[in-house]
């Protein structure tokens, strides 16, 4: 924890600071408020991630890694990003990577600099952590503002919905079962993972820490949550696929 949150001051009457655990309340209902896509509704799934990131612990991430922008004369949060630190792979090659995330400003303090003040400083702290790039998800105008151009794909995958599932014939059990994933199953994840991203140029590496953050580290409604599974047959075993070995 970072022993003074102050950054430093900025323009009338605001602060740039670290967050801590104590604004986890605040910072979850500005997050919740601002990346919203209905008005007057806040977002559970970001208010769930938020608190998560200030209060539970986090294989790369400490509560310090959040900037916040305060208002002194009402006490109100009225900007704020974060910087996630990960490791990525590059054809086998490893490198540092700082995600920036959670990035809002409040409507009546927009237009004034803060989200630029907070990406110089979180570009700052990515710099002095060896990484050597920055990546985002978001709207892509927006951020070539602040130096970020339109890059990788994003996301992919197989998807289907219960009622393409036939249904059982009478007198037939099902072969196979599916449950969550828990932390013995950290080894087999690891290994079907690291399967699957060989087919890519580019993927984020993955230690046992991560694994089990996404098992077990996670509130049940936090919108960053990844719900993990396991397929067995009915002898309760992992159905091999073609390319795994003996």
């Amino acid at each position: 924890m970072t022993p003074n949150p102050l950054i430093r001051q900025l323009d009338d009457n605001l602060i740039l600071r670290h967050a801590t655990p104590d604004d986890a309340d605040a910072l979850a209902d500005f997050n919740g408020r601002i990346h919203s896509d209905f008005e007057g509704e806040l977002d559970q799934g970001v208010i769930a991630w938020t608190r998560d990131l200030l209060l539970k612990p986090h294989p790369t991430f400490s509560p310090g890694d959040f900037t916040i922008v305060q208002d002194t004369q009402t006490g109100n949060i009225v900007s704020s990003m974060n910087l996630i630190s990960q490791t990525w792979s590059y054809e086998g090659i490893p490198f540092k990577v700082g995600r920036p995330e959670l990035v809002g400003t409040d409507l009546a303090y927009r237009n004034r600099g803060l989200v630029r003040a907070q990406f110089d400083e979180v570009h700052r702290w990515s710099a002095a952590r060896g990484e050597l790039v920055q990546a985002i998800t978001g709207i892509p105008y927006y951020y070539r503002l602040f130096g970020y151009e339109m890059t990788l794909n994003l996301g992919g995958g197989r998807a289907g919905y219960a009622p393409q599932v036939p249904e059982l014939p009478e007198g037939q059990s099902e072969p196979y079962t599916v449950r969550p994933a828990v932390e013995a199953d950290i080894p087999l994840l690891s290994r079907l993972y690291d399967q699957a991203a060989s087919r890519a140029p580019v993927h984020v590496l993955r230690d046992e820490a991560l694994w089990l953050n996404e098992i077990s580290g996670k509130s049940p409604d936090n919108g960053n949550r990844m719900v993990l599974c396991i397929i067995e047959n009915s002898a309760g075993g992992v159905q091999p696929s073609e390319h795994d070995q003996p």
